[in-house]
């Protein structure tokens, strides 16, 4: 019950979606990303130039994502950060993600 309570608090839900459209609309400049949905921080991204498999692939395989953990949905790439990362932890993730896709 603690864990319920914690996730449909008013405030932590509005933290979520905050968030969430922070990632959006950083990782929405990024050259590759074409276009975005999702819901709070479950978000897809498509990308030109590079498939998702290749992402989580480069992701997995790379020093220079220091441990960005992506999945891929079909063509998609997705991103689903814990609800309690940092905005400092989603700028670190979001700067290594950038590298892969650079």
């Amino acid at each position: 019950t603690y864990v319920l309570s914690k996730v449909t608090d008013k405030k932590f839900l509005k933290e979520v979606a905050e968030k969430g459209e922070y990632i959006r609309e950083k990782i929405l400049k990024f050259a590759k990303v074409t276009d975005s949905h999702g819901l709070g921080m479950m978000l897809g991204f498509s990308l030109s130039g590079i498939t998702a498999a290749e992402v989580v692939t480069q992701a997995l395989q790379t020093p220079a994502s220091g441990g960005v953990a992506v999945l891929s949905a079909k063509d998609r790439m997705r991103l689903l950060p814990p609800l309690n990362i940092s905005y400092d932890e989603i700028d670190l993730g979001l700067e290594r993600l950038e590298r892969i896709l650079n």
